[in-house]
């Protein structure tokens, strides 16, 4: 597994019980543009409120740059709640140690990017170990957006792979699981016994030796149903597994995924590898614009390169989400 991914997040508005008509996003019915308004939350939102306690999250906005219809953002994100050391791993000297109350955090990075006019932005979001404080910004954002224009919902959700790209993987795992109990190896007439969960029997499908895919065919008749997991993996007549999960690779991308589950796996770009450096704010940015074409393109909206540069006026800068009274939320 890469050290950082990234991820893809759509955003588009519509009228409260009309899912069907997308609201062009620079326009909204106040006259706002979504991407004004995202960057004045995310320079304004403190780190108390970007602190969650059920997750023992913690993150902190160190910088919001806007240019041209592009936002870039770093943020410190970690966890929290639980006490150690601070060890040297080559000298193996304790060097300090942190508390409950200590956050152990790295900075990760976000790019919201909105094109005019435009019926949905992309928020492409690097993850470190899955941590990311941007979409915890996002979470925040959407909330707050719902006390401003009451009458609107915004609504969020992952990017999934391209058709192109399942078509042209290859299919390097298959794993099937079911889930066995006591009563399956014991005659005994003991209820808890019986009822008790034992662990998972997992059949699993990997090249041959020597080969690096499996044949495409098996993940295609997978999916149509033409063959069953149970029959390719050689469970008993009497056993069928109770979840399939396929691995393909493509374009330096492995994703794994359960069938049945999502017709297709969410965009995870790798970024920086184990012993890697990490990304720049630079090369992050660079690396979400070159992805912003096609990926509009996908939802039917244009994206130029002009998009990317231009300098704010100060009114956009100043620009924040009001409720309905007049007064920030």
């Amino acid at each position: 597994m890469p050290r950082r991914t990234m991820t893809v997040t759509r955003l588009w508005v519509h009228p409260r019980g009309n899912r069907k008509e997308l609201k062009d996003l620079t326009t909204l019915p106040d006259g706002s543009d979504l991407l004004h308004l995202f960057h004045g939350f995310a320079a304004d939102v403190s780190p108390d409120k970007l602190l969650k306690a059920t997750t023992e999250s913690f993150a902190n906005v160190h910088a919001v740059s806007p240019k041209g219809r592009t936002i870039t953002m770093a943020v410190d994100v970690g966890r929290y709640g639980e006490t150690g050391a601070i060890t040297n791993v080559h000298t193996m000297v304790e060097s300090g140690r942190f508390s409950k109350d200590d956050a152990t955090s790295v900075v990760t990075h976000g790019v919201f990017l909105l094109p005019s006019p435009g019926t949905s932005a992309l928020l492409f979001t690097e993850r470190s170990a899955n941590q990311s404080g941007v979409l915890r910004i996002l979470e925040l954002f959407a909330a707050k957006f719902k006390t401003a224009y009451p009458d609107l919902i915004l609504e969020t959700e992952s990017l999934v792979e391209s058709e192109a790209w399942l078509k042209y993987a290859k299919l390097v795992r298959v794993s099937a699981y079911t889930h066995r109990r006591s009563k399956d190896l014991s005659d005994r007439s003991d209820v808890t016994l019986q009822t008790q969960p034992l662990g998972e029997l997992a059949h699993t499908l990997l090249p041959p030796r020597g080969a690096k895919s499996l044949p495409r065919w098996v993940y295609d008749q997978l999916v149509n149903g033409d063959l069953h997991a149970g029959q390719l993996l050689q469970f008993s007549h009497d056993e069928e597994p109770d979840e399939t999960e396929v691995t393909l690779e493509g374009n330096n991308q492995r994703k794994t995924f359960v069938l049945g589950r999502e017709k297709r796996p969410s965009i995870s770009y790798p970024l920086s590898d184990h012993g890697e450096d990490v990304w720049t704010d630079h090369r992050i940015r660079t690396f979400a614009l070159e992805q912003a074409e096609d990926l509009f393109d996908r939802l039917g909206i244009d994206w130029s390169p002009a998009d990317a540069i231009g300098t704010w006026t100060q009114a956009q800068l100043d620009t924040r989400l009001v409720n309905a009274s007049g007064q920030q939320t």
